[in-house]
């Protein structure tokens, strides 16, 4: 087996892993897709496929309603109006027809069982988070919530991964992240925080440009990621070039 060696972090490490959402731990695109489409539809725009709305999705819900309007080549001039309106309708249906990725559910009790501290740092709205993390039965497992509110600004900005870190009480150098998008390896790499990255998200970028230190195909392969990235030793087929 081909291993690349890194710093050997100790047997404790992480004492916190802080997750993205949309695209690592949930899919989502479904309930999104619906609240978009329905939001367009009010204006006499035609509905857009989930596979294009995927690509559109992480960056916040402003710059989604940007993406939208701009697939029907209309100026995205004053766009809260239609945020607001956007933003109501998720927040009817939240979790309709989202589900969890395969593993997540395992993952989130096995890292809470060893004593992990868990965090979710997501650019969706905050009270769509919560309500998103209690319709599927996980919120429990966190102890830190981090989504958009007025007074953070929005991954890449390391701003709301500091305080998911600081609600956790826990440095940097002793979390992890987990993330499927260019805004998650920003954020982690601003704070000096590994990050594993999903070959499956919602990420705009193909995932082996994002310098993670380590891709994964699904949560299943999260805990052995964990576990080499600990002991610096990470299996030459999940490690990505770059990453260390």
């Amino acid at each position: 087996m081909n291993v690349c060696y890194a710093p050997d972090r100790g047997p404790h490490w992480p004492r916190a892993v802080v997750f993205d959402l949309d695209g690592t731990l949930i899919d989502s695109i479904g309930d999104i897709a619906d609240a978009l489409n329905a939001t367009l539809a009010t204006r006499g725009l035609p509905a857009l496929p989930e596979d294009q709305i995927k690509q559109m999705v992480g960056a916040g819900v402003p710059e989604l309603v940007r993406r939208g309007l701009s697939a029907h080549g209309v100026p995205a001039d004053d766009i809260k109006p239609f945020v607001r309106e956007l933003v109501e309708r998720y927040s009817a249906q939240p979790a309709a027809r989202t589900r969890l990725y395969e593993g997540a559910r395992e993952l989130l009790a096995a890292l809470s069982e060893a004593g992990v501290r868990l965090g979710i740092c997501t650019n969706k709205p905050q009270g769509v988070t919560e309500l998103v993390l209690a319709d599927l039965g996980i919120a429990a497992h966190f102890g830190a919530v981090v989504g958009t509110t007025p007074d953070l600004p929005r991954k890449p900005d390391p701003a709301m991964l500091r305080a998911a870190l600081d609600r956790l009480a826990v440095p940097a150098f002793d979390a992890l992240m987990v993330g499927d998008s260019a805004s998650d390896v920003g954020t982690a790499r601003a704070l000096g925080v590994p990050v594993i990255v999903l070959r499956s998200g919602y990420g705009r970028e193909a995932p082996e440009e994002l310098a993670a230190d380590v891709l994964i195909d699904s949560l299943r392969e999260a805990q052995a990621a964990i576990d080499a990235l600990r002991n610096g030793v990470v299996p030459g087929g999940l490690l990505q070039a770059g990453g260390g």
